[in-house]
């Protein structure tokens, strides 16, 4: 049978390099180019970040500008004994506007508002009898107006003088003209005048005026009030 025998010693072979002169050589080329790569990166990134600073510094810049020109736009500070002047008539006006609101009853107990009061005159106006004018103050109810009837004046002035607002008073100033009559001076209304459409029609027209609180005595009726 065939054998091989070697006669070399491996001690005396060649030793196997791993890192060899061209190996290295190799590995510090591509570090070299690595770092490189790396440097220019790095150097990329700061000029960014550079122009992103300086671009931010500009725009503040201009927004400091525009907040400076604003400011210089702005009125002088008022002085607080200028501004208690001027708060002084508009306290004083919402005052009078408290006392105003008072006044009409806004907030008061139903059927102690004003609006109450003209609401029964309204409801409660006879349809033979229309008005012309209503005015009213505290302690003073005025009413002008027409009818074809001085019959119904007496029951609608004593159904208003029900009204709490009008307690105490009595509606006992009344004057009653007819429409047209020489002298009068309740007939200045077109639908009173006398030639007026009722006046066509053949109908009485009679102008009256009421008053709660009068200030000179009250005239009687006059002309032929029925």
């Amino acid at each position: 049978m065939a054998q091989q025998i070697n006669l070399l010693t491996p001690i005396l072979l060649a030793p196997k390099r791993y890192f060899s002169a061209l190996t290295l050589l190799q590995a510090s080329g591509l570090l070299i180019v690595a770092g490189f790569v790396a440097a220019l990166w790095m150097q990329q990134r700061d000029r960014n970040a550079e122009a992103e600073h300086q671009a931010l510094l500009a725009r503040y810049a201009t927004e400091r500008q525009a907040l400076t020109v604003a400011r210089a736009g702005l009125p002088a500070p008022l002085d607080p004994a200028a501004v208690q002047q001027q708060l002084l008539p508009l306290q004083a006006g919402n005052a009078e506007r408290r006392a105003l609101l008072r006044t009409l009853g806004a907030d008061g107990l139903p059927g102690q508002r004003h609006s109450d009061l003209l609401a029964l005159v309204a409801n409660s106006l006879p349809e033979q009898a229309w008005l012309s004018e209503l005015r009213y103050t505290p302690g003073r109810l005025e009413i002008s107006g027409g009818t074809l009837d001085t019959a119904v004046l007496r029951p609608w002035l004593a159904r208003l003088g029900t009204h709490p607002l009008l307690a105490g008073q009595e509606l006992a100033a009344l004057r009653v003209d007819r429409a047209g009559a020489p002298g009068s001076e309740l007939s200045n209304h077109p639908l009173m005048a006398r030639g007026a459409p009722l006046e066509k029609a053949g109908l009485p027209v009679w102008v009256f005026r009421v008053v709660s609180a009068p200030a000179a005595p009250a005239s009687a009726a006059s002309g032929s009030a029925r």
